[in-house]
């Protein structure tokens, strides 16, 4: 049982749907910054680039150490968590 475990598991460390989670919350960031580019109302632009920063967000939170490698690099404001902006 425990070696079955282990298999599932890949490159990463990570169960295939929590890399599948990761990268369909970071594909869903980058459609949002995009939409974010094309909105000429800021108001409705800025909307899409808090989504954008939450997606990016909850991507870095599920990857082993929280991302520490990487996620501040990521974010626009490294302190920015969903619900602050």
């Amino acid at each position: 049982m425990g070696n079955e475990s282990q298999e599932s598991k890949g490159a990463l460390g990570l169960i295939p749907a929590l890399r599948a989670r990761i990268a369909r919350y970071r594909e869903q960031a980058d459609h949002f910054t995009r939409l974010a580019d094309a909105e000429p109302v800021e108001t409705i632009r800025d909307q899409w680039k808090t989504l954008a920063s939450d997606y990016t967000y909850l991507a870095i939170t599920l990857e082993p150490n929280g991302g520490s490698s990487r996620g501040a690099a990521l974010l626009p404001d490294a302190s920015h968590k969903p619900g602050s902006g």
